[in-house]
């Protein structure tokens, strides 16, 4: 689903604004069995309740984490929030979030995606929040923000952001080589084979299987017209053409070496092309604060995500969500820090949004507050040219999630052809309906 009524009010309150007028980290650090080994021994904070927020976030982004908790602390003298990174292999990881809980030991307070949150409501792991959710609250996030996070008639998390993908690209490379930045699939794979040298990738699309990936890959699915499943969810949609058509695509860029297959660090993180490992990154909102300061000097455009021939627009909408454990003890409490920081004052997730980083907030309160920071420098590509393409990230069942990242780790490093990983695919997700059906 796309964020029309978010798009019709920030086209509004744009209209109205004219008319009125730490450095970088690699993804090194605590990983899960050292904070489940050190979870062991920890010693509580004497007379409070201490909270465990585990964050895969970076610099800027962990900081702000940092500094809520400190906030929450001083507003609750009981509690005690302790704020843990954890590497984003780890945390993007399938199974190894879900097996920290499966322990005993996984934090009171995490981060979930829509393509994660039913796994997790299935697991019995998300404590519901949708009593916390009064009319005035609920009437401030858009509706599309809850359907994200919402599972039966619960809500089980609180989202935090809108995040949208684009093509990053160096456009002194591109300036040299008298290369127009790539709107169409074709234009991109040309640029790839001009650009591409023993030291510098063509492309770098995630390739690590984690939740990224898919977030990834589905935009290029989409705008083929094609999808995972069909509309009324009963079968499968991979086959045809359409679909085929992005497999065949982009199975010619590996087999030409044109993609970044052994990244540096996680896709995710814009110093891929930044420090020069890349010509062009599919990447996302999330890296504008970054190249507006750390990496300020460096010669980076975006632009929307090319389209096939014939193809539409498509980007993909996501974001993270903050949920409480339910298993946890001190769930409640958990549960009263995510509200006060997500669904409360509106400068809180304004500076989230705004200040720390640049995304789109899923609150009215919070868009109209920071329309001003919508058209500046990057932002107003994304606002004016990808804004108002996106679709929703889909909550999938596990089994169709895990069909397609296999076929797209076929895509990547397996042997088969395009068609027959196409054929595969259609043919598990087919399986799996009937099996679902019985």
């Amino acid at each position: 689903m796309r964020l029309k009524a978010v798009h019709l009010l920030l086209c509004a309150l744009l209209a109205l604004l004219s008319a009125s007028c730490g450095s970088y980290v690699e993804s090194e650090g605590t990983t899960i069995d050292k904070l489940l080994t050190d979870s062991t021994t920890a010693e509580p904070s004497l007379n409070k309740i201490e909270l465990r927020l585990w964050s895969f976030h970076q610099s800027r982004e962990y900081d702000f984490w940092q500094w809520l908790a400190k906030e929450y602390e001083a507003e609750h003298e009981n509690i005690k929030i302790k704020v843990e990174f954890v590497t984003s292999d780890d945390y993007f990881s399938r199974t190894r979030l879900l097996s920290s809980f499966a322990s005993g030991q996984g934090p009171d307070i995490f981060f979930v995606s829509s393509a994660t949150l039913e796994r997790f409501v299935n697991a019995n792991i998300l404590f519901p929040l949708t009593e916390s959710f009064t009319p005035a609250i609920k009437n401030d996030f858009y509706p599309s923000a809850l359907e994200s996070v919402t599972v039966g008639s619960d809500i089980y998390a609180v989202p935090i952001e809108t995040e949208l993908l684009g093509l990053f690209y160096n456009m002194e490379l591109f300036r040299k080589r008298g290369i127009k930045p790539p709107s169409t699939w074709q234009e991109m794979k040309e640029a790839a084979k001009q650009l591409t040298t023993s030291r510098v990738s063509g492309l770098t699309l995630e390739t690590f299987e984690g939740v990224y990936l898919n977030f990834s890959w589905l935009p290029f699915l989409w705008q083929t017209g094609s999808d995972l499943l069909t509309e009324d969810g009963k079968g499968s949609a991979l086959s045809g053409g359409a679909s085929q058509e992005m497999y065949t695509f982009f199975k010619d860029m590996v087999n030409q070496g044109l993609l970044n297959m052994r990244p540096s660090r996680p896709v995710t993180d814009i110093g891929i092309i930044a420090n020069g490992e890349t010509a062009m990154q599919v990447s996302g909102t999330w890296n504008i604060r970054t190249l507006e300061t750390e990496f300020a000097d460096q010669p980076i455009g975006v632009v929307p995500l090319p389209i096939p021939e014939g193809g539409s627009p498509v980007t993909i909408a996501g974001g993270w969500k903050l949920a409480a454990n339910k298993q946890s003890e001190h769930a409640e409490e958990a549960a009263k820090f995510i509200m006060w920081a997500l669904a409360g004052d509106p400068d809180i997730p304004l500076k989230w949004v705004n200040d720390v980083k640049f995304a789109y907030s899923p609150r009215k309160s919070v868009m109209e507050e920071g329309v001003d920071n919508y058209r500046k420098g990057l932002r107003a590509v994304f606002t004016d040219q990808i804004f108002g393409t996106e679709q929703e990230e889909p909550q999938l069942p596990e089994d169709i999630n895990r069909i397609f990242s296999d076929s797209l780790q076929q895509l990547l490093f397996g042997d088969k052809s395009a068609s027959q990983i196409q054929e595969l695919a259609d043919a598990r997700i087919n399986k799996y309906l009937e099996e679902v059906r019985k």
